[in-house]
């Protein structure tokens, strides 16, 4: 885990930088424009809908997610910022039954 927190640090200063030099033009604040794209995508597709939580219905099956930011492209002339959700995928007791091979979406 340090070693994901620490590339995403190095990114997160890369981007800064890039910002500053012009080379990176988003408007937005750093990878809110990257990580509304990630969303929106895996709305459009399908891949899961906002629902609200309701412990009758759930019964406790909710994972732990976070957005993961990067920087890609580094070593070209149009590096970008880049954002995926991941979610926990270790600790969900039904994965005997789910095929669950990668916690990436």
């Amino acid at each position: 885990m340090a070693f994901i927190i620490k590339k995403e640090e190095s990114d997160l200063e890369l981007a800064k930088d890039l910002r500053r030099k012009g080379v990176i033009t988003t408007l937005r604040q750093l990878f809110q424009e990257s990580q509304q794209r990630e969303i929106d995508s895996l709305i459009i597709r399908g891949i899961f809908e906002f629902v609200r939580y309701d412990l009758n219905v759930h019964k406790g099956r909710i994972f732990n997610s976070r957005l993961m930011n990067k920087v890609k492209e580094k070593s070209t002339e149009t590096p970008y910022e880049k954002s995926r959700l991941i979610i926990q995928a270790y600790n969900d007791a039904g994965k005997g039954v789910i095929l669950t091979q990668s916690p990436t979406i």
